[in-house]
């Protein structure tokens, strides 16, 4: 069961904010560890999507993973409607723990819409019993739970449970989202129903049977020092035990913690006591198994302190205009190797409601079945009850299997999903050759791997850390290292193109499914497995397809053009279309006829490099995402019936001087033309390259609320041999106070999630 005992992979995303303005980016740091919350080094890859409310993706970015993190953003854009969308994230390898196995976390774009009062809509209550251990047995005290939702989130109740005569046995209420419980003893012979109120309603559900043999197993987690288990049988169950061995079994995913076996129970009550100490923080299950079957079951959460983290934040220095800061990282015994982010934020600020750590992501998340409505406030020493009221969380999560096989499955699934360390490039070699040896020359012509040629034609590089934008060469070398250029290459990546969802059911039970069938709500996914070739010289790698959902031809038709690009370029959506005049487009015409209709010119001042003059300033000029450098402008030969599309982004003044940017797509039937242009070969999806973080350019318009705004964003801290790290911010900001909002973990598996406010 221990064997490869830090597999299970979790992940956490730390975003600047958790509310946007349209036209904003999400900047976010990833984080992904391991079963005991060390950074994973299995995993390269990270895949994060963002949905809209309606479950269509909007946005995909493939992250690239080392030491267990990682950087990325979303730049916003004028299709993106005001607001809730999702941020989906998970790696290949957590694919095995089930499609619901995901990070998952709100994001609002602020607008119109998002202030709006939400539409009618018909009430949908939702009452749940949850047996402690998983069934009621007559004649002994027995313990449930209860969640009341209302149309998918939690709602305030009062109750009572009421036995067939219609007299009320005992009475309760909610006591903490939603959640409450209540005890009493069973009768045999008797039925009972929870009658529950909530608002103005009273509804009504029949309590389940109990049995009249078996075995209660609860749990008492106030104690400090010990975890109580009590185990009560009835007096028929102790004077007729049917089961020869009874079995305790603590796990955490493949972790085993404690087994103890008793032959026979010996009293109507047994408590057995178990020292915190032994177990790692987080979120465990005990079963109880008699002989090889499972009758009972019931989660816990430990926090034994051992992994405690402590985090200091002072001023180190006040210059002209920026205030140093010195942040601090110590352990229980020593200063902490940390690998930190943080979002910094006006004191008052709006646009943060955490409600995911990424204490909340490691060490309750992966444990937990269904929708959580706040899972950073069971980590928040703040909240008195925090402990008390996650244990009644725990109390409603129900079985993870009901035999021994299921429990298996769930513990140690069949590993169909391989942990993804790269991309794959494969292709053929249409020409006679001698040659078997292939080497992959990118931009700084260095070789980055070698491959061999397959049955005289094919071949296969094999996890290639390789960026969308990247160009690369594939070249021939003999045994003296000798590099030589194929005449006749063709690419051939054999990847999925999925129509890709995530399933929002009405409860909020959020299951991503791409399994190609109907999910359980209705939603259905669809999977087109087609290998498909590549002549043209760009390379498609693990490509996504995004669904659209009906909204105007003007809006789809941006947004198609905005998704279909973004793969090359990832600020699409600050571009606009340049309409191609029909006389050009049917003419033997060149791009740089279109130039000149535009008004801009070649310039030089050397004959060497050239720029593009125009009326209002000077342009720059990219090639399904490439950058044309001064050096080859003059040489571009590229006819405009070969090109599918020209879009500009005018940067406005810069030192009087008017920029604008230009990106022209060829189309998809162009291939020689491509190819012989800059004679290299352009990645289209590999790794999303990070961005440097730079301050919104509508910092400074008053318009905009101070309080939805951000100060700065510090994705990259590293903290040295004493624990200590510092950053800058300007001092402008810094004068009303700051909010600041610290994630991250240690090379030791230590979770650090603070927030600090400063006058």
């Amino acid at each position: 069961m221990q064997i490869d005992s830090r597999l299970k992979e979790k992940v956490y995303v730390h975003t600047n904010k958790t509310s946007y303005f349209p036209d904003d980016i999400i900047w976010f740091k990833a984080y992904v560890g391991d079963s005991i919350n060390y950074p994973s080094t299995r995993t390269k890859i990270l895949e994060v999507r963002l949905f809209d409310e309606n479950g269509d993706q909007m946005f995909a970015r493939t992250i690239s993973i080392t030491d267990g993190t990682g950087l990325g953003q979303f730049e916003l854009n004028d299709a993106i409607a005001p607001g809730t969308y999702y941020l989906q994230a998970r790696t290949n390898y957590m694919r095995n723990f089930g499609e619901e196995y995901q990070y998952l976390q709100e994001i609002t774009i602020l607008g119109e819409k998002s202030f709006n009062i939400s539409k009618e809509e018909s009430l949908k209550y939702d009452i749940q019993l949850f047996p402690e251990s998983g069934n009621l047995v007559e004649d002994i005290e027995n313990t449930l739970g209860i969640k009341a939702l209302l149309n998918g989130k939690s709602i305030d109740f009062q109750g009572s449970i009421i036995n067939g005569e219609g007299e009320t046995i005992t009475t309760f209420q909610s006591e903490h989202e939603g959640l409450g419980r209540f005890s009493f003893v069973y009768k045999k012979g008797e039925t009972y129903r929870a009658r529950i109120k909530v608002k103005d309603t009273v509804l009504e559900q029949a309590v389940p049977a109990a049995s009249e043999k078996g075995v209660v197993l609860s749990i008492d987690n106030s104690d400090e020092e010990f975890l109580q288990v009590n185990l009560k049988v009835n007096e028929a169950t102790f004077y007729n035990q049917i089961y020869s061995n009874y079995t305790l079994l603590y796990h955490q995913d493949r972790q085993l913690f404690q087994l103890y076996s008793v032959a026979r129970l010996d009293s109507v009550t047994s408590l057995i006591k178990t020292r915190k100490n032994v177990f790692l923080d987080g979120v465990h299950t005990l079963t109880l198994f008699a002989d090889d079957r499972p009758i009972a079951q019931r989660k816990f959460y430990i926090e034994t302190g051992r992994k405690k983290a402590l985090i200091f934040l002072e001023k180190s220095k006040i210059d002209a205009d920026s205030v140093s800061y010195r942040l601090l990282s110590r352990g229980r015994k020593k200063n902490l190797n940390a690998d930190l982010s943080i979002s910094i934020l006006h004191k008052k600020s709006k646009a943060v409601h955490l409600k995911n750590t990424i204490k909340s992501a490691f060490l309750l998340r992966p444990h937990v079945r269904g929708y959580i409505e706040n899972p950073a406030y069971y980590f928040n020493i703040e909240n008195e009850k925090r402990k008390e009221h996650l244990d009644l969380l725990l109390l409603t999560q129900g079985w993870t299997g009901y035999t021994l096989d299921e429990i298996i499955k769930e513990i140690n699934p069949i590993e169909k999903y391989a942990f993804k360390t790269g991309f794959e490039l494969k292709g053929k070699i249409s020409e006679e050759t001698k040659r078997k040896k292939l080497v992959l020359i990118p931009d700084d012509l260095r070789i980055i791997d070698k491959a061999k040629l397959q049955d005289k034609s094919t071949f296969v590089f094999q996890d290639l850390s390789v960026f969308k934008g990247d160009t690369v060469r594939v070249a021939y070398q003999n045994w003296l290292g000798k590099i030589s250029k194929p005449l006749k290459i063709e690419y051939d990546t054999a990847s999925s193109r999925n129509r890709y969802r995530l399933s929002i059911a009405a409860n909020k039970n959020y299951k991503a499914d791409h399994s190609g069938k109907t999910a359980q709500n209705g939603v259905t996914d669809w999977t087109n497995d087609t290998p498909f070739g590549n002549v043209d010289g760009t390379i498609d790698l693990d490509e996504v397809i995004v669904t659209e959902r009906k909204r105007s031809e003007q809006y789809v038709r941006r947004r198609k053009t905005i998704e279909k690009y973004e793969p090359l370029v990832s600020d699409i959506g600050k571009y606009y279309d340049l309409p191609i005049s029909q006389v050009l487009n049917n003419s033997s015409s060149y791009l740089m006829d279109f130039f000149v209709q535009q008004g801009y010119h070649l310039r030089t001042k050397d004959n060497v490099n050239y720029y593009l003059q125009g009326l209002g300033g000077v342009g720059f000029l990219f090639i399904n995402g490439r950058p044309v450098r001064s050096t080859e402008l003059l040489s571009v030969q590229l006819q405009m019936k070969d090109i599918e599309n020209i879009m500009v982004n005018n940067l406005g003044y810069k030192n009087g001087t008017g920029i604008s940017f230009f990106q022209v797509f060829t189309s998809d039937t162009f291939g020689e033309n491509k190819n012989t242009l800059f004679n290299k070969f352009v990645i289209k999806n590999g790794f999303d390259r990070a961005k440097k973080y730079y301050t919104p350019m509508y910092a400074s318009e008053r318009s905009r609320p101070i309080d939805f705004m951000e100060v700065d964003w510090k994705p990259n801290l590293i903290t040295n041999n004493k624990g200590e790290a510092s950053f800058k911010i300007a001092r402008k900001d810094s004068e009303n106070g700051l909010l600041f909002k610290i994630q991250g973990f240690s090379s030791e598996g230590h979770l650090i999630s603070k927030t600090i406010l400063t006058d």
